[in-house]
Parts: C-alpha cells; sequence; structure tokens
C-alpha cells in the first residue's frame, strides 16, 4: 500500500489541516500546535476506506501515527497507534485528542470522506462508486489497540521485554498469506502501479515477487515465455512489456543480492534465469527490441552475464546482420548503416547513444565492442565520436582500457565536449587508464582543440540516505531546469563503487514534490549538503577503483549537469575522520565529550533500529548468519533454542568479524548527521557509537547498538524461516 499525504495527491486543495492548539502544556503534551496530516492509499483499484493520520508538531517533528478505518465494523477500524511507526512519549494522548475532535466535531470525519473520494477519483481517474461512508455521529469512536504481530516476532519481543532488553522486532504485514496468483497476476500488479504513479513504491511486489521466485523452479522458463509472448503482441501491449521487464529487473537484483549473501541455490535460481533467456528470448525469439531490452535489465541490475547469454547475444547480432543489417549492401561501410539508425532515433546526448549501443552490443565480446568504438571515434557525427568516449566508463574492463587507448591515438577526432568529460573524469581511474587519457588530452591540446566550458556549479538541493546495513548510501540532488527541474541520482555502495546514477527532469513544482515524496517514503533521507556529497562520491570513485570497477557512465552526467570537475577517487579511512570531529568536539563543545555524555549517547543508541528510521536496516542477513544461527538451534534443539545464546554467537562470530565494516559504516553516518541543519540525531551521540566501534578493546556486547543489531540480525532469521525463505 503506498500512502501519500492528500497535499501533495490534491496540490491545488487549499484546506486547512486539523489541528490541535495548546497554549499550555497537557499531560504529556507540551504547549504549541500540531496538525493532523492525511496520508491516504495510491494504488490503482484500491478501496481500502482507509486513513493514516501523521501528527506534526510546530518543529515538523512527528509526534504520533494513527491508522484509522472509515467502516466501524472493519476489524482494523481502529484509531490505534501505527507500531511500524516511532511513537512519541505524548502519542497516546495525541490519539485521545483526534478521537475526541472525531466525536465532538463531525465535519472533521466529513472532510476525510470527502478527501477519499478526490483521492479514488484522481488515482483511478473516475468518480468514486464505493458504499456510502457512515454518517458521524452515528456511532462513537474509541481509541484501540494496535493489532497483535504473528509468530516468531511476537515470541521475540516477549522474551526480550521480560529480559528488559529493547527488542528488534522485524517489520511483518499484518494480512495473512495471499493465495497465490500465478506470475501472470504480478506482472499485471506491476503495470497497475506504474500507471498509479511514475514514483509507486514497488517493496510489496517485490516481497511477493521474491516468495514466487523461490517457490518456483520453473520461474525462468515462465518469465522468459512471458517476455515472448508479451514481445510478439500488437504495439498497444507494450505496456506489458515494459512491466515485465521491469519485474524482470526486480527479479535480477534479488538473485543478485542472494548470490553475494550465499543464499543456498542463489546460483542454480541465477543459471536457470540467464539460460531460459538466452534460449527463449534470444535463440529462438530474436526480435531486437526485445533482446536490446532485456540487456539493458542485466546492465542496470549489476548482473555478470553467463557465457551462455553473451554466446546468444552475439550469435543473435551475427543473425541480424546476416537476414536485416545494412551489410548485404555493398556500396555502404557497415558501420555507416549503424550509426544512422542511432541518429535516426533522434538522441540529444551521448549518454543516450551509448546506452542504445550498449543494449545491442554489451552483452558480446569485449573485442568486438572495442573495434566499434574505433569505428565510432572516426565517425564524422560529432555525437556518435562522443559516445565513444564515453567507453572509457564501460562496464568491462578490457573495454574500458581499449577505449583510452583508442582515444589516445585519435586524440584528433575528439570534440570539445569529450575534451571536458575527460578532463572531468580522469581522476575516476587507474593509472593505466589515466596515463591513456592524459595523452589523449594532451595531444588534442597540441591539436588546437578547444575545451567546452564547464557549466556553473548550481545552487542544488542535497538529499542523502543513511548507509544502510548493506554499506549502501543514496544521493538525490535537484537543481533547477528552466522552469522545471532535473533530479540527478547516485548510489554509492561499499566494495562496489559508485554503482548506479541517472538524472530526470522534473516538469515543474508538482513533480519536484511528487519526487521528494517518493524519496522520502522509501528511504530515510535527510537535506546534506554539497560538501557531503562530494566527499561520499570520491570515496566511492576510490572503492570502485580497487575493485577494478568503473563508475556508471552517466556519473560524467550528473557531474556535467552538477558542474562538479574536482570529483577524485579518496579512500576512506574512519580513523582520521574520528580524531578530527574528536578535535573538533574539544574546541567548540568539549562538554560533549565527558564520560557522562558518552555513556548517555551509547544508551541512547540501543533503541535506534526501534526507534529511528535510519537504522531499521541496521542487520546482518546471509549465509554465515543461518550457518552461525543454525549451529545454536541444532545444539540446543528448537524446543530449547536459547535466543540470548544466538544473539551471543551472531556478536561473537559475525559481527565482531565485520567490525570494521560496521565502524566505517558508523563514521560515515556520523558525518551524514553533521552534514544535516535537522539530523534526527545530535552526530556527536553517532561519534561516541562509532568511537567505541573502533577500540577495539571494547567487547561488542558491551556497546548496546552493537547488541541491538544482533537482535535485529536474528530477528531477520527468524522471520526469513517463518515465511519459509529460508
Amino acid at each position: 500500500m503506498s500512502m501519500e499525504p492528500y497535499a501533495v495527491i490534491i496540490p491545488d486543495s487549499d484546506e486547512q489541516v486539523m489541528a490541535l492548539m495548546l497554549d499550555r502544556k497537557m499531560g504529556r503534551i507540551p504547549k504549541g500546535t500540531y496538525g493532523f496530516i492525511e496520508f491516504y492509499c495510491t494504488d490503482k483499484g484500491c478501496d481500502c476506506r482507509r486513513v493514516t493520520i501523521v501528527v506534526l508538531n510546530e518543529k515538523m517533528q512527528e509526534k504520533a501515527v494513527i491508522s484509522m478505518g472509515f467502516d466501524p465494523d472493519d476489524s482494523m477500524a481502529g484509531p490505534f497507534l501505527d507500531d511500524f511507526h516511532k511513537q512519541s512519549s505524548c502519542a497516546g494522548e495525541l490519539l485521545g485528542h483526534f478521537v475526541r475532535m472525531l466525536n465532538e466535531q463531525p465535519q472533521f470525519l466529513e472532510m476525510m470522506y470527502r478527501h477519499y473520494r478526490e483521492v479514488r477519483a484522481k488515482v483511478d481517474g473516475k468518480p468514486y462508486r464505493g458504499k456510502p461512508f457512515p454518517k458521524p455521529g452515528t456511532f462513537v469512536r474509541e481509541a484501540a489497540g494496535a493489532p497483535d504481530l504473528p509468530g516468531a516476532f511476537k515470541e521475540l519481543m516477549e522474551t526480550l521485554a521480560e529480559s528488559g532488553k529493547t527488542p528488534l522486532p522485524k517489520r511483518v504485514s499484518r494480512a495473512g498469506k495471499k493465495k497465490e496468483q500465478g506470475l501472470r497476476f504480478l506482472v499485471e500488479q506491476y503495470l497497475a502501479k506504474r500507471d498509479a504513479s511514475r514514483y509507486a513504491d514497488h517493496a510489496p511486489l517485490q516481497d511477493e515477487l521474491r516468495r514466487y521466485l523461490l517457490d518456483h523452479d520453473s520461474f525462468g522458463d515462465e518469465l522468459a515465455g512471458l517476455l515472448v509472448e508479451f514481445g510478439s503482441a500488437s504495439p498497444e501491449d507494450d505496456d506489458q512489456v515494459d512491466a515485465a521487464l521491469h519485474l524482470l529487473h526486480d527479479a535480477l537484483e534479488i538473485l543478485r543480492v542472494d548470490l553475494e549473501r550465499q543464499r543456498p541455490g542463489s546460483r542454480q535460481r541465477m543459471d536457470a534465469l540467464q539460460n531460459a533467456l538466452a534460449r527463449r528470448v534470444f535463440d529462438e525469439y530474436g526480435e531486437a527490441s526485445l533482446c536490446a531490452a532485456v540487456s539493458h535489465a542485466l546492465l542496470q541490475s549489476r548482473v555478470e552475464a553467463l557465457p551462455v547469454l553473451r554466446e546468444a547475444s552475439s550469435r543473435r547480432i551475427l543473425l541480424a546482420a546476416d537476414e536485416t543489417g545494412p551489410w548485404p549492401i555493398p556500396e555502404e561501410n557497415p558501420m555507416d548503416g549503424l550509426f544512422r539508425s542511432i541518429e535516426e532515433l533522434g538522441h540529444e546526448s551521448p549518454y543516450e547513444a551509448l546506452e542504445t549501443l550498449l543494449q545491442l552490443m554489451a552483452l558480446g565480446p569485449a573485442e568486438m565492442q572495442t573495434a566499434l568504438c574505433g569505428e565510432m571515434l572516426v565517425a564524422d557525427n560529432p555525437l556518435i565520436r562522443d559516445a565513444a568516449a564515453l567507453m572509457i566508463l564501460h562496464p568491462t574492463a578490457e573495454v574500458r582500457l581499449g577505449a583510452a587507448q583508442l582515444l589516445a591515438d585519435h586524440a584528433a577526432r575528439i570534440t570539445p565536449d569529450t575534451l571536458r568529460r575527460l578532463i572531468i573524469t580522469r581522476n575516476w581511474f587507474p593509472e593505466e587508464i589515466r596515463t591513456r587519457i592524459d595523452q589523449a588530452v594532451s595531444s588534442a591540446r597540441r591539436g588546437r582543440v578547444e575545451c567546452a566550458p564547464l557549466a556553473k556549479s548550481l545552487a542544488a538541493d542535497v538529499y542523502a540516505s543513511p548507509v544502510d546495513g548493506a554499506g549502501a548510501q543514496s544521493f538525490q540532488v535537484i537543481v533547477p531546469d528552466g522552469k522545471g527541474f532535473l533530479g540527478c541520482s547516485i548510489l554509492i555502495k561499499a566494495g562496489a563503487g559508485v554503482v548506479d546514477a541517472f538524472v530526470i527532469s522534473l516538469s515543474g513544482k508538482r513533480e519536484k514534490n511528487d519526487f521528494i515524496s517518493m524519496m522520502f517514503r522509501e528511504g530515510a533521507f535527510i537535506e546534506s549538503s554539497q560538501e557531503y556529497l562530494d566527499l561520499r562520491v570520491c570515496h566511492g570513485l576510490a572503492e570502485g577503483a580497487a575493485a577494478g570497477k568503473a563508475p556508471t557512465y552517466w556519473l560524467a552526467h550528473v557531474a556535467e549537469t552538477l558542474g562538479k570537475d574536482q570529483w577524485k577517487a579518496v579512500p576512506f579511512d574512519p580513523l582520521p575522520e574520528l580524531a578530527a570531529l574528536r578535535k573538533e568536539l574539544e574546541l567548540t563543545n568539549r562538554e560533549l565529550l565527558s564520560d557522562k555524555a558518552r555513556d548517555k549517547a551509547l544508551e541512547a543508541a540501543k533503541g535506534w533500529p526501534v526507534e529511528q528510521s535510519f537504522a531499521d536496516s541496521w542487520f546482518e542477513d546471509d549465509a554465515e548468519v543461518d550457518r552461525v544461527v543454525g549451529a545454536v538451534i541444532k545444539k540446543r534443539g528448537k524446543k530449547r533454542f536459547d535466543k540470548w545464546e544466538a544473539v551471543d554467537a551472531i556478536l561473537d562470530h559475525i559481527l565482531e568479524k565485520r567490525r570494521a565494516g560496521w565502524l566505517n559504516c558508523l563514521t560515515l553516518c556520523t558525518l551524514w548527521l553533521k552534514s544535516s541543519r535537522k539530523p534526527p540525531v545530535p552526530w556527536h551521540q553517532m561519534f561516541h557509537v562509532a568511537s567505541a566501534v573502533a577500540d577495539t578493546g571494547i567487547a561488542l556486547v558491551d556497546i548496546p547498538l552493537m547488541e541491538s543489531i544482533a537482535i535485529h540480525t536474528l530477528g531477520a532469521y527468524l522471520g526469513r524461516r517463518e515465511e519459509g525463505r529460508g
């Protein structure tokens, strides 16, 4: 269920929100004004007849989240405090005021009924025809408790509460297990999500997809068959192809993560899917646009293509050349036909042109792609030459090196725009490529190639997510672009570097607000700074180079858009960063370094995985966790399973081995908090936790946050077992 504020869904409304104004403290509720912000479901075709109320104070701080169904006979009618959200100490009393306002001022309930109808009409594209709402005043609303959590999590929470520990439950669905609908039904759901909103939340569908993928050995054949079926249909069914390709991308992401976590059966599932795609899509069907789209899905999901798929792609390319390509025309150079086809697509940038070429060629042999780069560099069209130069950022190392050498050999063909891009990106590469880029730049300058000017650095709104439990961090940067805006996205991951980047156009303030709403809905973003963005991109470039990987070529587009020519590979070292932060506190706020402040910070951090959205992904979840916890269960037996023994085993055998990774995460998150004017917690608290983890003389069990992470890890393990996912 995707929930968005009423004011975002219906931006033209000028109605005032329901508010509570207190001229003095009342119970636990401080003096002030509290707004009751309505959130409604934006899933197309849904008629849940519910509203979520987020209560904000004057500082826009969330003080309560209330869930309510409009039908009083609904078992989840409430109103109740939603236990999937952090609740403040005064949340219960705010709920009481909300209930009294509903009962004493029926116009508020009538207003919500009207808003619900407006939202449904907007989302579904037709007037709302649901059953009439209960008339206000015909029944009395009463505050209710949240529905119980089922199964292993409830048991774990009760056990930990009895022990005086902070429980870390995995968030689970309140709904029962759905009746299986099949893969075709899932494609239809993806299509409905896309129609509902450009920025729809696919997380629930991805969970369904994961369950289906794990339960069906025939998943690969079934999905490949649907892709061919939809691809063979009339052009009116292109939307189904797009939805199936989105599902394919998500399936590849799921399998890639499972491979990284060494999940049993993940290699077999990935092999089966790629074999099915090779056989059904590339060999048997062979239609160029569908093959290109599947290649693009593989590139976007950062999955290593198997030889069987690369060979099938090469066979298709050669077959296309023999049957339909320009090669049979003796009067024309084969490359001229290919380049003319690209020109006819009307691409406005070399980034788009290269993406089209990679969709066609990226699964082919490296030597073929390097040869293609050489042909492109001598083409008449400067757009083709600019696209060729971007192949220094090709996903394959052999092609990157070959492209760099070709640029050095053909420097006279370099355009002013390419010269600027080479200067911007030279410090992103290891020495063997950087040396060749420098040769190309020097030769171009001697040949009097003028360097195109770099756009001025624009005033930008920078939003950053925390570093999550897998070491990933996202940035969204919004800059003005005429009457609209551009949204620049960057994803950095530990051990891999800058793994994704893109630029999208936002037509106006409304679409910008939709984009920001999506961003806050899907991650714990905070408003950050350009300095922190620059720092993290430099870290990402260094990590990628160390792993033998290059950032996506779209990062060059982001750099040009933002006017960034100072990015270079700079390795991250947490210890000097912590030392600098300590020195800053010594100079500016020495009392925050006292033992009392330190102990208070460590204790406060204990509850972060439950209380703060930035830490809700801070847990380990891989095959090593399965092995360690499984050994505890085997030792004691399921009936005598001691959860605290499992927590200790996770601390000793998992988290201690990965201490350096958690130190990086916590130090980077300290800098993340420090970069914001309104951080969710004071940055010095995170600093104290990171400093404790940096001190190897302190056992992790004595660091409350690390014990909470171990509990959260156990919760994730038990949740997967309960859901039958391993």
